[in-house]
């Protein structure tokens, strides 16, 4: 979660448009001629058009998996789909467990902003679910799921799978934010900044203000970050009032310990992150070395993770 590390992150992006931009025809037209390898040729990037917004995705079909579902991954809070794409042994590696789908959020990398947010009507779990099951099914894309989430993007994950369990085959939360937790004084005092900056301007405005596309340099937050932090407890509340975790897929909780030097919440990072857990016998969590982006750090570790969940959840596919 941290939000200042999702900061960094995003706007290193920004910084790089081009080389993104170059980099993404680049791995297109890598994925046209590979004709050699299935799951290359079979990727698919697409915008989609659901109630007016805009979600780009990227889905990677994998015929030759046992897992018939998908793996569906989440996103922190103000970082692209590249935050799973970028590390080319991660990315490789995790394609090869089975069907794969990643998305941009509105807002968020190439999907555009949904200006029908605002102050009134911020960014919350239940909308972006909402989002989210319709670009599954206007793409066709096959369940059970596979949550794999990082960082805030656990909250967005938790609701699907405490929404929507009978569609959850199992959870990998990285870093994951606990469901019910506080920000950082550093983190409040930043979001109050930024709401006296937009109080009385429109979400499109918002967007389009250079020092919140800049957040480093003014002490404020991304656009994206201020509707979402608005609606972080909604969102929280939305998580409690659905059913607890179900028992019966397995989840696996990886924790990094350079949150345990500068979190960004209130409180023991590590020991609130528990609350995600459930009884499932193969459930667990533990700490890993590296930074809040384990998924770039230590991509061998997180794929190895990825690998124990899927066998579990093919296993448990075979026996019902």
């Amino acid at each position: 979660m941290s939000v200042t590390a999702n900061w960094k992150y995003n706007q290193k992006n920004k910084e790089k448009t081009m080389e993104k931009h170059i980099k993404y025809i680049l791995k297109y037209l890598i994925i046209l001629s590979s004709l050699c390898n299935p799951i290359q040729a079979s990727a698919q990037a697409k915008f989609t058009e659901i109630d007016g917004f805009i979600l780009y995705s990227e889905h990677y079909p994998n015929p030759q998996s046992e897992f018939l579902g998908t793996i569906v991954f989440q996103n922190g809070s103000g970082s692209p789909l590249n935050v799973w794409t970028d590390n080319t042994t991660f990315f490789n590696c995790a394609r090869q467990h089975g069907n794969a789908l990643m998305y941009d959020r509105s807002g968020l990398g190439q999907s555009p902003p949904d200006f029908s947010v605002s102050i009134k009507k911020p960014i919350t779990a239940q909308l972006v679910h909402s989002k989210l099951m319709k670009l599954l099914k206007s793409n066709h894309i096959p369940g059970p799921y596979v949550l794999v989430s990082h960082s805030y993007g656990a909250l967005y994950a938790g609701y699907f799978a405490r929404k929507q369990p009978h569609l959850v085959a199992g959870m990998l939360m990285v870093d994951p934010v606990p469901n019910n937790y506080q920000y950082s004084d550093q983190i409040l005092k930043n979001f109050k900044l930024t709401r006296a900056k937009l109080k009385n301007i429109s979400s499109k405005e918002a967007y389009q203000l250079d020092d919140l596309k800049n957040p480093r340099e003014s002490n404020m937050m991304t656009a994206d970050s201020f509707y979402q932090q608005l609606g972080f407890n909604k969102t929280k509340e939305q998580v409690t009032e659905l059913p607890e975790m179900t028992s019966k897929f397995p989840i696996t909780i990886i924790s990094s310990s350079g949150m345990e030097k500068n979190p960004s919440i209130k409180g023991d990072w590590y020991a609130l992150q528990k609350q995600w857990l459930n009884q499932h016998p193969e459930s667990k969590i533990f700490k890993a070395r590296g930074g809040h982006f384990l998924q770039l750090d230590r991509p061998k570790l997180i794929c190895e993770q990825l690998n124990k969940l899927m066998k579990i959840v093919i296993q448990s596919s075979k026996t019902k």
